[in-house]
């Protein structure tokens, strides 16, 4: 991931900070979140698209520039060592003041997200719209996988409250899981 230029005295408590979380081995069916920065960025520069907002400013204007900028992709370890970059870098960036948008990623990057943001955020609440719960204890022998990444929040108290919408897939061990958490 890039950083601000060394001597540089950029102020992010106001910025949106874009990172891209290149990772999905933590997939249990099909691999391809880790490539969703790169493709998502290729789209919001297609000549399809274009970086108005709602309320009209054109985010792609110099002046924009002072609202948010994009620190690039994180360069992750493999196993655990990919968990401990993402809550490092992360937990930086929310200490700094930035507001932190990620690309990507498969849904277990969930788990350091949060326990980056936790310490600045004690009482969070987080929507999660999903088909599933993602609070399997554990899922094919992982604790990491990214079916349990709510589970292992929840545990942590990393979150006041978790409200999940448009779920389909809830089985009796996801809906004891649930009970157990107050979701």
């Amino acid at each position: 991931m890039s950083e601000t230029e060394p001597g540089t005295e950029e102020t992010l408590s106001s910025k949106v900070i874009v990172v891209g979380v290149p990772f999905d081995a933590n997939s249990s069916f099909l691999r391809g979140p880790a490539l969703a920065p790169t493709r998502i960025r290729a789209a919001l520069q297609s000549g399809s698209m274009n970086l108005c907002a709602e309320d009209g400013r054109d985010l792609d204007s110099p002046a924009a520039r002072d609202d948010w900028r994009d620190a690039g992709d994180m360069t992750l370890g493999s196993g655990a060592a990919a968990f401990a970059d993402i809550e490092r870098e992360m937990a930086s960036l929310i200490a700094s003041g930035a507001r932190v948008l990620t690309l990507g990623g498969d849904h277990s990057i969930t788990y350091p997200l949060l326990r980056a943001a936790a310490p600045n955020y004690p009482s969070l609440s987080i929507l999660h719209i999903d088909a599933h719960p993602d609070l399997y204890d554990e899922f094919e022998g992982s604790r990491t996988s990214h079916a349990t990444p709510f589970a292992r929040i929840m545990e942590e108290g990393l979150a006041a409250r978790l409200t999940q919408v448009g779920i389909r897939a809830m089985n009796p061990h996801q809906r004891a899981q649930a009970e157990r958490f107050g979701v």
